[in-house]
């Protein structure tokens, strides 16, 4: 196959500079994972500005390019609405779900339904959640495969193999502090590739009134038309993308939630939530989806250059050829293709890999050391990558990623959805309901897939009936509202509980039980001052224990009490958090040192020549 611009020394020097950047990430933050909690969470100790780039860069996959650019050529600025729609949601996000499950600890969805339900509902979750994670895995690689495919030549199984076993390496090397810095580089890459090849598209058609005056009207309207086309309006898209998939995203996701909980408070992590729904994800919108409309516009005005017959999934890559002007450029966007696709990769590998360490392997395993665990949490993301392989060989079946994508979470994130949402709302929501959920939303789901004009018809608003694509779409709402009705009618079904001490801090009702949980004392309100001192102050001790002792001066600063949870860092804010930890305060110090006990130093990796500061955690 020919290539859009010749792939000489310079093109495949900066693909493989990038790929050795990424490896080298996963060899160099390997020193960093002590335990499994440094492999999945990264130490929960980053900064939020840090987390909401790594959400970003999660969220805007190599599929995103795939979808939304699609989307953009087909029918122009409607791809916008597709991508943002995480607000709608955001303070249930912030106000329920994120403190729940930071306060209450919890390290995968599947044991917060342990906690909240029992062991039952923790097993369908599970396989629930593998299999969107895997399913996630796969529609990633195939993305990349279709936008390569026309640049490299060679067969998109080829590229998928080559990708994964990249990827499987840095993250089982790595963990989550890899994934998080590198995602940071990436995040800032494919955003500024994102819009370069916006300027470089407007500049190519002659300036912006030009780029604006190409594209018809229609393609200038947000979704237009509330019920047709059959395969892309507003009813259909609200639903499978506003309500199940960016549900789905945000509470559900495995990925999602471990940058909750890596991030070094609850407050750290709404701060990373809003800047990355309110900032960088309409920035997002428009990076993914402008070379869509680009090429709508070339199209329009210049078949020749770009027919209505090319393949949408591949759209980004021509029209990154076409306008690029050099091959230096056009390698630095292909580079930020990948770089969107590791982003998304290595977070949903290593989500897969917590989920099976957690709630599959420790559960059946008897008492496995730390050291067991961590080398099991490696081998796992290695496996989970050769297991989306096959995904993604499955999901090339379908036309376009994007209807692979849609057709694949509406179908897996109704039942789990709702048993979150259900289980975080309402209290007297039951297990015996979160059960059937599960399963008889799953069998109604697939007679849905079986007998659509019997079961999804009522609620396709109006939409036409097409054989091959029956209501693919609106189909999201069927399942929603089966597996809905299923847990509300069980459970009014069922005999409430006497009393809810089970699930203290497991509900937006009673989370106020969660801060006293997470610090293992009193919540101390009465923080004073930050503090900052000479590493040549701290004393290391022998002790094997999470303390820190402070002399009675600094106690008196920061207003802390034995047993009070603390955050001791590295005064250089530009590290992120990399350099800190959470400790305990202990007694105050017979001398008048800062007295830190070697599992919180190891842990932390401080440098003593370094200034470091202490901060009551309230």
């Amino acid at each position: 196959m020919n290539t859009l611009i010749p792939t000489t020394g310079l093109f495949w020097g900066i693909l493989t500079c990038y790929v050795f950047f990424v490896l080298g990430a996963g060899l160099f933050f390997a020193r960093n994972n002590k335990s499994t909690e440094d492999f999945f969470f990264g130490g929960r100790r980053f900064s939020w500005w840090l987390i909401a780039m790594s959400m970003l860069a999660t969220g805007v996959g190599s599929h995103s390019f795939a979808k939304y650019a699609s989307k953009g050529f087909e029918y122009g600025f409607s791809s916008t609405m597709t991508y943002m729609n995480d607000w709608f949601f955001m303070p249930l996000l912030l106000f329920g779900w994120i403190p729940i499950i930071y306060y209450m600890q919890v390290n995968s969805i599947p044991e917060y339904f342990q906690r909240r339900f029992n062991s039952t509902v923790r097993n369908l979750s599970t396989f629930t959640m593998l299999l969107y994670l895997v399913g996630y895995i796969g529609i990633g690689l195939l993305a990349l495969g279709s936008l390569l495919q026309p640049i490299l030549g060679w067969e998109i199984n080829t590229i998928i193999i080559v990708v994964a076993v990249i990827s499987g390496i840095y993250v089982s090397l790595g963990g989550q502090t890899a994934i998080i810095f590198t995602d940071f580089l990436q995040g800032i890459i494919l955003l500024f590739a994102g819009l370069l090849i916006f300027g470089l598209g407007i500049a190519y058609l002659g300036g912006f009134d030009l780029f604006w005056n190409n594209l018809s009207i229609t393609n200038k309207l947000p979704l237009a038309d509330f019920n047709s086309p059959p395969d892309f309006n507003f009813a259909g898209i609200f639903w499978q993308d506003g309500v199940v998939g960016s549900v789905g995203f945000a509470f559900m996701n495995q990925a999602v939630i471990m940058r909750f909980l890596a991030a070094r408070s609850v407050v750290h992590a709404r701060r990373a939530t809003i800047m990355n729904v309110l900032v960088f994800l309409p920035i997002g919108t428009i990076a993914v989806s402008n070379s869509g409309w680009v090429a709508r516009a070339i199209a329009n005005t210049s078949p020749d250059v770009i027919a209505e017959t090319t393949n949408p999934n591949g759209i980004f890559t021509v029209v990154a050829g076409i306008v690029s002007g050099s091959e230096a450029i056009f390698a630095f966007l292909v580079a930020a293709v990948v770089a969107a696709l590791m982003s998304s990769l290595d977070s949903q590998i290593n989500a897969s890999a917590a989920v099976a360490v957690n709630d599959i392997y420790t559960p059946l395993s008897k008492n496995p050391s730390e050291k067991t665990r961590l080398r099991v949490s490696m081998f796992t993301s290695l496996l989970v990558t050769f297991i989306g392989i096959q995904a993604a060989f499955l999901f090339s079946k379908y036309g376009t990623i994007y209807e692979a994508h849609g057709a694949f979470h509406s179908v897996v994130t109704p039942p789990m959805v709702t048993v979150i949402f259900l289980g975080i709302f309402w209290k007297r929501f039951s297990s015996r309901a979160a059960v059937l959920t599960f399963i008889l939303g799953g069998i109604f789901i697939l007679l849905g897939i079986e007998y659509p004009k019997t079961f999804v018809q009522p609620f396709s608003h109006g939409i036409e009936f097409v054989e091959e694509k029956p209501w693919s779409y609106i189909r999201a709402l069927y399942n929603v509202f089966a597996c809905v009705s299923i847990g509300i009618i069980v459970t009014l079904f069922t005999k409430p509980p006497k009393n809810y001490d089970k699930i203290k801090g497991l509900t937006i009702w009673t989370i106020k039980d969660g801060p006293q949980y997470f610090k293992g004392s009193d919540v101390n309100k009465n923080a004073g001052i930050t503090i900052q001192f000479s590493g040549a102050e701290v004393e290391v001790t022998q002790k094997d224990n999470n303390e820190v002792s402070l002399p009675k001066n600094y106690m008196d600063k920061i207003k802390g009490n034995k047993g009070d949870l603390i955050y001791i860092s590295d005064h250089r804010w530009y590290l992120g958090g990399l350099k800190s930890t959470h400790a305990r305060l202990g007694s105050v110090s017979d001398n008048n040192k800062v007295t830190v006990s070697k599992d919180v130093f190891d842990h932390a990796q401080f440098n003593l020549s370094e200034d470091l500061i202490i901060e009551l955690e309230v």
